[in-house]
């Protein structure tokens, strides 16, 4: 699947694993991914999530995270399913405009569209105007 994707979208996408990884969950999961999206955010996603004085900083003591722990170091972590869903929302986001690869705009957009995680709670309650 990530042969679709543009290098800074799999950067995302990696650096939502590493968050992962570091913080010692079982599997990655959408929070995650907004995570490295306010981490890795540059252009048009910057100055929007600026503009709502959302950084990776204040948007990581914010996200509530529903995914179990582990003691160990995992090599290796799957995504979880609604992690799957979202990546293959991105897929088809990327295949309805147009484009022939995954951007990061088009995880941006899956993620704001995500209702089911954790994501639009907290961007809602950190003022972030999800229709906008």
């Amino acid at each position: 699947m990530f042969e679709k994707f543009t290098e800074k979208a799999i950067n995302v996408v990696t650096e939502a694993q590493n968050l992962a990884k570091a913080d010692r969950c079982v599997c990655v999961v959408p929070e995650h991914l907004l995570l490295a999206l306010v981490k890795e955010a540059k252009g048009i996603s910057l100055k929007i999530f600026k503009s709502y004085g959302i950084d990776f900083d204040v948007l990581q003591k914010k996200l509530i995270f529903s995914v179990g722990k582990t003691e160990r170091n995992l090599p290796a972590i799957a995504f979880s399913e609604n992690m799957k869903t979202l990546l293959l929302h991105a897929v088809n986001l990327a295949s309805k405009s147009g484009n022939a690869t995954v951007l990061y705009e088009h995880l941006f957009l899956s993620v704001l569209l995500d209702r089911t995680s954790n994501n639009y709670k907290t961007l809602i309650n950190l003022g972030f105007d999800v229709e906008k």
